[in-house]
């Protein structure tokens, strides 16, 4: 199945932040959509949008991504289920050929990458990052050249993670293949992974990210005690401690990852600390239109949390994006648990700010006039 079974319809610019030549661009494409369904591929890319935008960081750097919808239509509705996984067995007619089962693992969801990268290269030449939506209600995705998800109850959560591989280059931060009862996944036995979120290393003056460890905090910071099996133990420290916690990248022992939980770990988790730090870098050379003004000049001590309410006459007058870390190599938790327009019309913007790092950071706040 592939390119007779369906027709590329067009595209959209759903977010548009300015010239595709000067923003992140993300194309976003329909497999497994019939023409009587291009409405739910409508509805499915605005959920993960909307998803995306309040996943820390996007939303510090929103105004420099752009966003391409790709509609296309298959002649029928899903993706392969092959019998070998213990699916359906269903061969289903869709334009990118996508099928769950790859390399033997159910959940593994792919597409015809060398289609999808023809489609894009002819409708949005400028994109960074290929995000690739099926029409499925059973959960499976994948990373890698093109980012996969399936409408499972998930789904943008599913896409979000993906989209971690494929973009930033994330390696997975659980510690299995298949599942926790599998053989020849007890130790990691390769070299210094590439990827910016998982190690071997505990040497606190070499880990990749020793600059976010607390001087306090014990270096392996978990440490799985039985190797035959997926360290199922609850967090001996804090949330949000950076540190090196055993079991990651389809091992349970001999490699290690920044936080306890992260959301590539656990699609419910957000970020942690390094993957956010990873994300901002690579985005912030697009989003310099986000910040038309930063104010005061504070600081925040290592391990502590901050509550702050901002002020203004008018609403909207402004809006806060966030903080800019002054200090190099620093990564700040920032939360916005709401706003609120007063009695005289003014506004109250609140804000939680964590420093979940080993040092001081000195910081501004970050937004932009409305």
């Amino acid at each position: 199945m592939g390119t007779g079974d369906g027709h590329v319809v067009g595209t959209t610019k759903v977010v548009d932040h300015g010239s595709p030549a000067v923003r992140w661009n993300i194309a976003i494409l329909a497999d497994g959509y019939q023409a009587t369904e291009q409405a739910k591929f409508h509805t499915d890319v605005g959920n993960f949008v909307n998803t995306l935008k309040s996943t820390p960081p996007y939303g510090d750097v929103w105004c420099g991504i752009n966003v391409f919808r790709i509609d296309v239509v298959s002649n029928q509705s899903g993706a392969d289920d092959p019998t070998a996984c213990g699916g359906t067995g269903a061969t289903v007619a869709t334009y990118f050929d996508a099928t769950f089962c790859t390399a033997g693992i159910q959940r593994l969801l792919t597409v015809n990458n060398s289609t999808v990268i023809n489609v894009v290269n002819a409708q949005v030449p400028q994109a960074h990052v290929m995000v690739v939506i099926v029409n499925t209600s059973e959960y499976g995705g994948s990373g890698g050249g093109v980012a996969t998800f399936s409408t499972a109850p998930s789904a943008s959560d599913i896409g979000i993670h993906e989209t971690g591989h494929t973009a930033f280059g994330f390696a997975d931060e659980y510690d299995y293949w298949a599942d926790c009862s599998e053989s020849g996944h007890d130790h990691y036995t390769g070299g210094e992974p590439g990827q910016p979120n998982v190690t071997i290393s505990t040497n606190r003056a070499t880990l990749k990210w020793g600059g976010l460890v607390a001087a306090s905090t014990a270096l392996p910071t978990m440490a799985n005690p039985d190797c035959t099996k997926c360290d199922g133990r609850a967090s001996t420290v804090p949330g949000g401690t950076v540190g090196a916690f055993e079991g990651a990248i389809y091992n349970k022992c001999g490699a290690y990852r920044p936080e306890y939980n992260c959301k590539m770990r656990q699609l419910a988790q957000p970020f942690c600390a390094v993957c956010r730090q990873v994300i901002r870098q690579h985005l912030n050379p697009y989003a310099t239109c986000c910040s038309s003004w930063t104010y005061g000049v504070n600081t925040i001590a290592a391990g502590v949390t901050e509550r702050w309410w901002l002020w203004w006459p008018t609403y909207p007058g402004f809006e806060v994006i966030g903080v800019e870390p002054a200090t190099p190599g620093a990564e700040l938790q920032v939360a916005s648990p709401g706003m609120q327009t007063n009695a005289d019309a003014s506004a109250t913007y609140l804000l939680t700010i964590t420093n979940a790092g080993a040092t001081t950071v000195e910081y501004a706040f970050r937004g932009s006039a409305l």
